[in-house]
């Protein structure tokens, strides 16, 4: 299988528990191969070939042809699958609406096509469980959560997280609000370009920087622009975890996501529950775990340790 949607290769792998399977893949999918914890787990899969499409999907169709897969993934805008459709390949489009249900869909195809229908009902009950316990820790409190906002770009122009991303739903799911999506929200949908009085006015309680670039909680707190904002004012800028896959769009290890987001948004239990939780979900996904050095290194422990309660995650 080549994959271009860039969640697609990591959750093949964890399908599979294996990178057999993959021959090809996004460029930014093997950057977070590289860069996370997959490379370490499965070195294989930094071999395979990863110039097959350009940032925005577009394939290269005679660099996938010459890889022979039997079948592509891609999104399932025509206009990505009709080159690679008229070359005679086989494709299976992918749709996203921001929601959990997606995942589960790509799961059961993945699964269908390897022969494991049953990885895709073990990971879906395994992920609805989380869900559902998510949910109740947030409709069980008392008090509002934080506004939070997610930059999926904040480097050379920003982006946020509006109405149909995932990063609406999770903040959503786990109890807070998200400014972008409010009354005094953004127009349009997915990401979507603001400027940084925009930012001001919304004033966010908590700010998430995506692994889609290299911003750092240290650049909003040594930047006098954004000083007025409460979630600098209270260190409250996090850096997202970069696992098997990022953990900012959906993807198989979003339950361990969910569990992240509601730690730094409500922190309160001390340790987290999350740093005992990640061997477990990972020997689940890929039949092996990350040791405790990793770990620090995906949950940016160094990154973010200036920001509030993060030694919450702190190994003992």
């Amino acid at each position: 299988m080549v994959t271009i949607p860039m969640p697609a290769a990591s959750l093949l792998v964890a399908v599979d528990q294996s990178a057999d399977h993959l021959s090809g893949m996004h460029n930014a999918s093997w950057l977070a191969m590289r860069d996370g914890t997959m490379g370490k787990l499965f070195p294989n899969a930094l071999k395979v070939p990863h110039e097959i499409a350009t940032a925005d999907f577009t394939p290269n169709v005679e660099s996938i042809r010459a890889l022979n897969p039997d079948v592509v993934v891609q999104w399932s805008d025509s206009q990505l699958t009709e080159p690679l459709e008229n070359a005679g390949l086989k494709v299976l489009g992918l749709t996203n609406t921001g929601q959990q249900s997606d995942v589960d869909t790509w799961v059961t195809l993945f699964s269908e096509m390897l022969g494991k229908p049953e990885r895709a009902s073990a990971m879906k009950s395994r992920s609805d469980h989380e869900l559902t316990r998510i949910r109740a820790l947030a409709s069980g409190r008392s008090r509002p959560g934080p506004g939070i906002l997610y930059f999926n770009r904040f480097t050379g122009g920003l982006k946020v997280a509006a109405n149909g991303s995932y990063n609406d739903f999770y903040i959503k799911l786990v109890g807070g609000s998200n400014p972008a999506t409010a009354d005094t929200g953004v127009k349009g949908s997915g990401m979507v370009g603001v400027d940084v009085e925009q930012v001001l006015a919304w004033n966010p309680e908590v700010i998430l920087l995506g692994n889609f670039d290299g911003a750092l909680p240290q650049d909003l707190y040594s930047d006098p622009v954004w000083q007025n904002v409460a979630a600098v004012r209270h260190r409250r800028v996090y850096k997202v975890p970069l696992g098997g896959y990022r953990w900012d769009p959906p993807g198989q290890e979003s339950p361990l996501m969910w569990q992240w987001l509601t730690d730094i948004s409500f922190p309160g239990q001390v340790p987290s529950p999350l740093r005992g939780a990640i061997p477990d979900y990972y020997r689940f996904l890929y039949g092996r775990a990350p040791d405790s050095a990793e770990i620090d290194t995906m949950l940016w422990m160094s990154v973010n340790s200036q920001s509030a309660d993060y030694e919450q995650f702190r190994g003992a």
